[in-house]
């Protein structure tokens, strides 16, 4: 087949496809992140989309955060996600890490409130050098902070809390009582099971530009 058939037979594939608008999961306000193509709405199921936080709420501080989700159910030509992973931008992580600090990291497994698993992976960075004995003891402070605050939350707000740094505050603090941190971050949040109980978690509370009347 020669290059310029083999060309036409590809557009003629996508001639068959329709296009999807994709939306945000609902504690993302379910707002349209982007289009998807697909022969047939069942063949969207599971795919992924990789969009910013800022794409969601057009905050220039949010442009760091890339979020990952994952087309669960398609209603009629919309197609509808749930949040998969979370993970801060490489070069924002190279940017904490400065000469004469010291880096400390906490990978923890929790179970929310409502039955699902989540895989937490938090950067603190101290301000100055630290000792091995202060990493342990930041470490097991904000393991510990970690292990009160998800025993009690469900997986929407905990999601929503990693997403828009409710939760890097709060492990900041817990870290900072053993020594001086200049930064806390929740650098990576995945999803190892969904709830397999019902949440009372309702809508995000995500602020999200309203269009102009």
């Amino acid at each position: 087949m020669s290059q310029q058939s083999a060309q036409k037979s590809a557009l003629g594939k996508w001639a068959f496809k329709n296009w999807y608008p994709v939306y945000s999961p609902t504690i993302f306000n379910e707002v349209p992140v982007g289009e998807a193509p697909a022969e047939e709405a069942s063949k969207l199921l599971n795919r992924t989309i990789g969009v910013t936080l800022f794409d969601i709420t057009k905050d220039l501080s949010h442009l760091t955060i890339k979020l990952t989700f994952q087309i669960d159910r398609v209603e009629g030509d919309r197609a509808f996600t749930r949040f998969k992973e979370m993970e801060l931008a490489r070069d924002y992580i190279r940017s904490l890490v400065r000469r004469g600090s010291s880096k400390v990291m906490v990978i923890q497994d929790v179970t929310t409130s409502d039955g699902a698993v989540l895989r937490f992976e938090v950067l603190a960075v101290t301000t100055y050098r630290c000792s091995t004995s202060r990493k342990r003891g930041i470490r097991a402070a904000i393991s510990s902070k970690l292990s009160e605050i998800t025993a009690n939350a469900d997986f929407a707000t905990l999601v929503r809390d990693a997403a828009m740094g409710k939760l890097s505050i709060s492990l900041m603090d817990a870290g900072r009582k053993v020594y001086p941190l200049r930064k806390a971050e929740v650098m990576k949040l995945k999803v190892i099971r969904y709830p397999t109980r019902p949440s009372e978690t309702k809508k995000a509370e995500i602020a999200v530009p309203q269009p102009t009347q």
